[in-house]
């Protein structure tokens, strides 16, 4: 590699030479590096208009020393095939085992086989701790005067109108599931009772709003709705997805159980 560089009419190499700093224009560009001797202290500015970091191939192994059998440049040594270390319980990946390809694409890789070995360990010696998101419970608010005129109660899980779907958007804080419909769609006849039963299912962890799309095009048009049916849903005031026509009970069912 040296010979190749060093060969090259395109590269000018600074031996005993450290970068110390980048140096901008007035426009604030890169405009040069400023470089520092290292046998004299001398310091000068070499300009250039670009920078590349070259990360280097010591690997980051120094706290591991004593404790983790280590190859002689440094990397740690793994079972073939795997990520297992020297050490019960200790899986590497990535770069710092890696002293032939050092590339992210494989050292995405080595993490993922180290994650699910990890995994396995601590299932296989009982040391495997779940962890789930608590319910979040929901403030009881008296119903105002324009609640009751709407005939709006945040506590039932069912909802039609833009009025419910407003008050739900900004104060509901479970999953929202909407359904936009037209009269004259057939599809939304065929989606309308598979929806409802698996709303049905998760009853109190998730609310429900359908929207009749020629009784407020406008709440369409600001949510995209190019056609019927659509569901969309929200958490947080956040679109989680978009699913358009009509998909198996099945697809509605295991999206909202992994986000309810």
């Amino acid at each position: 590699m040296f010979h190749r560089v060093f060969n090259n009419p395109n590269i000018t190499v600074h031996f005993n030479t450290q970068a110390m700093d980048v140096v901008s224009n007035s426009k604030g560009q890169m405009s040069g590096v400023l470089t520092k001797r290292v046998d004299t202290g001398e310091e000068s500015v070499l300009d250039v208009k670009g920078l590349f970091y070259g990360i280097g191939h010591t690997p980051n192994s120094h706290l591991l020393e004593g404790q983790i059998e280590l190859d002689s440049s440094g990397y740690i040594l793994v079972k073939e095939g795997t990520a297992k270390t020297s050490v019960e319980g200790v899986f590497a990946a990535g770069d710092v085992q890696d002293h032939e390809w050092r590339q992210a694409i494989t050292a995405a890789g080595s993490g993922c086989v180290a994650a699910l070995s990890v995994e396995r360990y601590l299932v296989a010696n009982n040391l495997l701790v779940e962890f789930h998101q608590p319910v979040t419970e929901e403030v009881k608010k008296e119903l105002t005067d324009k609640d009751v005129q709407m005939g709006f109660d945040i506590t039932l899980t069912k909802h039609k109108g833009q009025y419910a779907l407003r008050k739900l958007y900004h104060e509901s804080p479970r999953l929202l599931c909407v359904l936009y419909t037209s009269p004259t769609c057939g599809p939304c006849r065929t989606l309308k009772p598979i929806l409802s039963k698996v709303i049905d299912e998760f009853d109190q962890n998730v609310h429900f709003v359908e929207i009749d799309i020629e009784e407020d095009p406008e709440i369409a048009e600001a949510a995209g709705i190019m056609g019927t049916p659509c569901v969309q849903f929200f958490k947080t005031r956040e679109m989680l997805r978009t699913v358009s026509g009509v998909k198996m009970k099945k697809e509605y069912r295991e999206f909202i159980e992994a986000n309810k």
